[in-house]
């Protein structure tokens, strides 16, 4: 498996015709338009360059915020300083409480620091955060979420995403949908000099030059399967396939912290649906209760704006999950997500709240008007869900506190970058905005396009053509189950030496032998997320052999044949990186405010 390369030419028989390619030319290339791409490209257009998005869906419903998030959180200053509350106590809070010291200490420290002005950016886009009847400073309408204080805003934001892509249309930046990107070009002096993608509705390949990329891709989902069975029904978009991930690390560019599957999401019902334990959005009045009705997770308070200050009325923090999993084997199961004990105004609360979230509105249809569910006599059962890399994983790329890769000239933003578990949508459009900026000074740096390599377009022609003439090959879905099979098998939620490497030699025989077949350019589009899981998976089973300890919060990370943690070898980021062929491990130190 080592090595491979994925976007070789292999597929399907030689072919005398090639797709069309269509050249593009632009300043600032951003591959991924959801919540960080969307803020990067309104922020470089602001700088006078040429931006461009290419996007794999449509950026007006596309990334983990495409149908709608409901909160953000971050230090806003009107509240917190009233309420005695500092940037260093959320700081500590979600340093020690989320992310288990795991954490880029200081790009956490920006995104707390700048959340505000953003949160007064997407305001001015149209954006409703402030509401009447709330007694906090400012009308907004604050909550407990993730830290031992209120630090979370709940917000109109069913339409986060149609507002931001107006916005990027207004100021000139190109968007361009149903684009899968594949892979990144360079020119012979290291430099970003563009990127490579394929239309999923015309089959034509998009030949980026640009002088600065960032990509904002997302998260990496479909490496295991949905509860459900159901294709699609899936906490994270479909879409989100850890694209990113794979152009970089075939790039040369180190890929941290693969091995920390999240395995402790939970879904409701038949819905993949986030939306969250108490701290989230379905707070204040929800509790987590077992079979027994003994409480596992308590619920939540309004904060107490009638004695502000001094920290009275504070919710302390939840501190430690439950173990879902193990309680599960001891029989203390079914669990519930309950909001019975919730008065009028919670449950009204909590259902404007889970409208504007995720897809919410859809489940609001299905229980109430189907099941004729009511929160306030009923309760939601919870179950496990599938592995994803959600945001307790913080994988992704090694950047610098520019937002700046290894590779000159490109950045990443988002959920792309690695080391910053759960910083969720305050980490999109700090670090999309500001990468954006950094993007387009690099690119008015330069006094002309790089130079790509002229053959790289015309090979990615003929692996697609070879696809699209492949009768022997295999559907997409065929090769995704095989791939989920095998994660799911050996490395679900107890990993071993032995099993990781059966797993690895199964992995590489799909790829070595494995062959696609796509009917048409939609089926074309989906082949190649495939291969970009299939990357990603094999960075996972690597990345899990070589992290000889267990890592239980808030990872879910367990070695059989090493249970107990180990802080001397392994309190670090493990990153992987392709160098002629070979993968080379190395333990990135943990950034660290003091240094």
């Amino acid at each position: 498996m080592i090595g491979i390369d994925l976007f070789s030419i292999k597929e399907g028989e030689d072919v005398t015709t090639k797709s069309e390619v269509i050249p593009i030319e632009t300043d600032v290339l951003i591959i991924g338009g959801g919540l960080a791409g969307c803020m990067a490209a309104i922020k470089a257009a602001e700088e006078n360059v040429s931006v461009t998005i290419a996007e794999k869906a449509d950026t007006r419903s596309s990334g983990c915020a495409g149908t709608g998030v409901d909160h953000i959180w971050g230090y806003i200053p009107p509240v917190h300083k009233e309420m005695g509350y500092t940037i260093e106590d959320i700081m500590e809070s979600h340093i020690k409480g989320i992310a288990n010291g795991f954490i880029d200490q200081e790009l956490l420290h920006f995104i707390v620091l700048e959340s505000y002005n953003r949160i007064l950016d997407l305001e001015s886009f149209g954006l409703n955060f402030r509401f009447e009847e709330s007694k906090a400073p400012g009308n907004f309408r604050v909550v407990t979420q993730f830290h031992s204080a209120p630090t979370t805003l709940n917000f109109d934001g069913r339409d986060l995403k149609v507002n931001l892509t107006k916005e990027a249309r207004k100021r000139g930046v190109r968007i361009i949908n149903r684009v899968t990107m594949v892979d990144l070009l360079t020119s012979s002096d290291g430099h970003i000099s563009g990127a490579l993608g394929v239309g999923t509705r015309d089959g034509k390949i998009y030949s980026f030059k640009a002088n600065a990329v960032i990509t904002a891709t997302g998260r990496v989902n479909r490496l295991s399967r949905s509860l459900t069975g159901v294709w699609g029904n899936t906490r994270v978009p479909i879409n989100e396939t850890g694209d990113g991930r794979a152009m970089a690390f075939r790039a040369g560019l180190p890929i941290i912290n693969m091995e920390f599957l999240s395995n402790a999401v939970y879904s409701i019902g038949n819905f993949e649906l986030n939306l969250g334990s108490p701290r989230n959005t379905v707070q204040p009045a929800a509790s987590i209760v077992d079979g027994n009705g003994d409480i596992l997770v308590p619920r939540t308070q309004f904060y107490n704006w009638n004695t502000p200050g001094g920290k009275r009325g504070v919710t302390a923090d939840h501190g430690e999950r439950p173990d879902y999993f193990a309680l599960h084997d001891q029989g203390k199961g079914p669990f519930y997500l309950d909001l019975t004990g919730g008065n009028e105004e919670e449950i009204r609360y909590i259902e404007w709240s889970i409208r504007n979230e995720g897809k919410g509105s859809y489940f609001l249809d299905y229980i109430k008007n189907q099941e004729h569910f009511d929160f306030r006599t009923d309760k939601l059962e919870w179950l496990p869900n599938s592995r994803e890399m959600a945001g307790t994983a913080s994988s992704g790329l090694v950047v610098d506190t520019d937002l700046e890769t290894g590779i000159k000239g490109l950045f990443a933003a988002g959920d792309e970058v690695g080391g910053l578990p759960w910083v969720c949508a305050p980490g999109a459009v700090t670090t999309g905005w500001h990468a954006g900026e950094m993007a387009a000074k690099e690119a008015m740096n330069q006094n002309s396009f790089q130079d790509i390599e002229d053959d790289k377009p015309d090979a990615l022609a003929a692996l697609c053509e070879g696809m699209t003439h492949n009768k022997n090959g295999l559907h997409w879905r065929e090769v995704e189950i095989a791939v989920q099979n095998i994660i799911d098998h050996y490395a679900g939620n107890v990993r071993a030496e032995r099993m990781l490497l059966r797993a690895i030699d199964r992995l590489s025989d799909i790829e070595k032998n494995v062959t696609f077949r796509a009917e048409n350019p939609h089926e074309l589009g989906r082949c190649l997320e495939v291969k970009s899981v299939i990357e990603n998976a094999g960075m996972v089973l690597r990345a899990s052999l070589e992290r000889k300890e267990s890592r239980k919060m808030p990872f879910g990370f367990y070695r059989a044949d090493y249970p107990e943690s180990n802080d001397k070898d392994f309190f670090v980021f493990l990153a992987q990186t392709l160098k002629g062929g070979r993968i080379e491990f190395n333990k990135i130190g943990i950034k660290k405010i003091d240094g």
